[in-house]
């Protein structure tokens, strides 16, 4: 067949199936594929069935194909603007498939096809990487390849391409788990393009309520593995981000900090905080967020080398990743959990927050200007802040009232009802109008046991707090919320949300709701994505250096390279047994070895060897120790074996028709009652 030769239209099960393989791929990028390209793809395959069924004789003409190019083309490009580079790129290519779906009927489009296909799998690896992921794009590898092993030998039955395949896969799969394990895991040479739509979770900027939306999501975060026990619950206090500019409603990452950060990044700096005292290790393994703050628990130093290349830490005590997190990556850090958060000397950072917008949230500003009469102590003065919310019947809510104007006013005096953000926003206002520098944090609280060492962290445990300084030389933490919804403190947000009588995410994984069996299946889930993100997606260079050290002592050069070298050799000596043909009789032809096959069945089944006889005379022998449908499928073998064989004039015969009689012969040979002769007959001497 060559590439300008037409493809079948009914029945041509190859495209059929690459139709299927091109839908199912799609629909896993549903979420990154506009609407209207879904539905062009949902037509093409629906065409393609039609065809295949005979409902529709000729497919779409080349006019109409490059029209709908055109069309489809011009949309991307209106489009492109909101959706990113990237993302239009996956339009485009699924666009390209659907229409080279409608217009397949050469060998060249069948092959261009395939191609693209296999590109569009490796796409949405992009997007997820998961276990679950991982076996549905293999199942779709799997099926593509089918469809080319269909397209190249459509006379083999089904069943047979099944077995051809599968055996293959099965062979690779040992040889792709050694390449995995001794390639140099380099880092990416260019980053993916990117917008912000791609970012999720906490954001530079917070409104007070924004982070309530954030708790309806069950999407994961991170997990942390440590050394040794979890922190207690007090202690988990995942900081990300710094919120230092208010302008009446909002707080935000402040400008100063921006572009501190963003030369850190370009310059490859660090700030290197003093630390003291003991400290948290542990390897953390984040989820693709798009974003480059990395909640650690206060003071966080990267723990390794590799880490150290990947993170920097910023002088507001938040570590960032110099590059935007697009696929889940690997972090050692070590958390120096009692050293202070020391204020810089310069007062800069003091001045800084304590600026306020004026003419907003009044009353909140008299009433901290009573506060700041009554206590002298700067320390008396926030623990009143705090006994405030504890003695006025403030409420923990998901839904509170909206506050347009003089949110921090309304929410002290008048609804008294909110989520974190509107206890830490209060406060922070609060204490800068009594003359005590203060700050927002945003991050996590909590986290999920999944074993003794191991926290999984989720979106709904986001969580702001406040940084206050009380004696202009550090930072202490204070969180406001505890003061009324102490179990989010202690148990998590789900069992604050249940005790508020809040509404709760259904089918969360720590929802309090859940019956038993919910929660240990969960559990279950939890526990395997763990040890597949952990030992698969998070098998880095690091990682690999240290298997290597395990089995070989110090990871040398040398050593390195010995050990590629044997894995190597290895993997070469199992592709020689694979597919290096077998010394095989000289002179045989195939008829023979199909025969000599059935000879070695026959004898292990009847215990009559052959010696000597030829076709018909074995043929003879072993009939009464066989039954009928075994002994009628026998003779049609033996006599079209002697046709091709011993005959000249064989016009009704061919290989073909032998191999065809040679695999009912061998079902009928494995149907056959073992160890149960049908006659006496004794063995004819040698």
């Amino acid at each position: 067949m060559n590439k300008h030769s037409r493809l079948p239209v009914a029945g041509h099960r190859a495209s059929l199936i690459m139709s299927v393989a091109v839908g199912s791929i799609s629909l896993t990028l549903i979420e990154q594929l506009m609407g209207w390209v879904m539905i062009l793809l949902v037509c093409a395959v629906a065409v393609r069935f039609l065809l295949y069924k005979g409902l529709y004789k000729h497919a779409p003409g080349t006019r109409t194909i490059n029209l709908l190019a055109v069309l489809a083309s011009v949309a991307l490009a209106w489009f492109a603007i909101g959706q990113g580079i990237f993302i239009t790129m996956i339009n485009l290519l699924v666009v390209g498939c659907a229409l080279k779906l409608l217009l397949l009927n050469r060998r060249r489009d069948f092959l261009q096809l395939a191609a693209c296909c296999l590109f569009l799998v490796g796409c949405a690896f992009i997007f997820s990487q998961s276990l679950f992921s991982t076996l549905l794009y293999s199942l779709m590898l799997f099926v593509i390849l089918l469809a080319i092993q269909l397209f190249f030998a459509p006379q083999l039955g089904f069943k047979r391409h099944l077995k051809r395949l599968l055996k293959m896969s099965l062979q690779a799969l040992p040889v792709a788990v050694l390449l995995f394990l001794i390639l140099p895991h380099l880092p990416p040479f260019w980053g993916m393009p990117q917008d912000k739509s791609t970012a999720i979770g906490l954001s530079e900027k917070m409104t007070p309520g924004d982070i309530a939306k954030l708790t309806r999501s069950t999407d994961h975060v991170f997990t942390a593995t440590f050394d040794g026990d979890v922190p207690a619950p007090e202690q988990r206090y995942w900081r990300a981000m710094v919120l230092e500019e208010f302008d009446g409603k909002s707080w935000q990452v402040s400008e100063y900090r921006k572009q501190r950060q963003q030369v850190m990044t370009y310059t490859r700096q660090s700030y290197r905080p003093a630390v003291t005292g003991p400290a948290f290790s542990y390897q953390m393994l984040t989820e693709a967020t798009g974003n480059q703050w990395l909640p650690v628990i206060d003071i966080a130093l990267p723990g390794t080398f590799a880490s150290t290349e990947k993170v920097f830490s910023a002088n507001d005590y938040t570590l960032r990743t110099r590059q935007p997190m697009l696929s889940k990556q690997a972090f050692d850090i070590s958390s120096f959990y009692q050293a202070s958060l020391r204020v810089p000397a310069n007062g800069l950072e003091l001045n800084s927050n304590l600026q306020l917008p004026q003419q907003t949230n009044l009353r909140a500003m008299a009433w901290a200007q009573q506060l700041r009469q009554q206590h002298q102590s700067n320390r008396a003065l926030a623990q009143a802040v705090m006994t405030y919310f504890a003695s006025q019947r403030f409420s923990y809510t998901l839904e509170p009232p909206v506050m347009p104007d003089a949110p921090v006013d309304t929410f002290l005096f008048d609804a008294r009802q909110g989520f974190c953000s509107h206890y830490a926003s209060a406060m922070t206002f609060v204490l800068r109008s009594a003359g005590i520098p203060a700050r927002i944090v945003s991050g996590y609280q909590g986290g999920k046991n999944l074993t003794d060492n191991v926290l999984s962290v989720y979106q709904y445990d986001a969580h702001a707090w406040v940084e206050a300084s009380l004696d202009n030389q550090s930072w202490t933490r204070f969180d406001p919320t505890a003061m009324v919804a102490m179990s989010r403190l202690q148990y998590g947000f789900m069992q604050a949300m249940s005790e508020q009588q809040q509404d709760a995410p259904l089918f969360s994984r720590a929802n309090p709701a859940n019956s038993t069996l919910l929660n240990s299946m969960f559990h279950l889930l939890d526990s395997v994505n763990y040890q597949w993100n952990r030992w698969v997606l998070g098998f880095d260079a690091s990682t690999q250096e240290d298997m290597v050290s395990s089995i070989m002592g110090k990871a040398t050069g040398t050593r390195m390279t010995i050990f590629m070298l044997s894995v190597l050799l290895f993997i070469a000596g199992l592709l020689a047994f694979y597919f290096v043909p077998r010394s095989v009789k000289k002179g045989t032809n195939e008829a023979e070895r199909l025969y000599y096959d059935i000879q070695k069945r026959l004898e292990k089944l009847t215990g009559l060897p052959r010696n000597h006889l030829g076709p018909s005379g074995y043929l003879t022998l072993v009939s009464p120790r066989i039954n009928s449908p075994t002994r009628i499928a026998l003779e049609r073998f033996t006599r079209t074996f002697e046709a091709l064989q011993y005959q000249s004039h064989r016009k009704h015969y061919s290989i073909s028709v032998l191999r065809g009689q040679h695999r009912l012969l061998v079902k009928a040979l494995r149907k056959h009652p073992k160890g149960r002769h049908q006659g006496t007959t004794s063995p004819m001497p040698g």
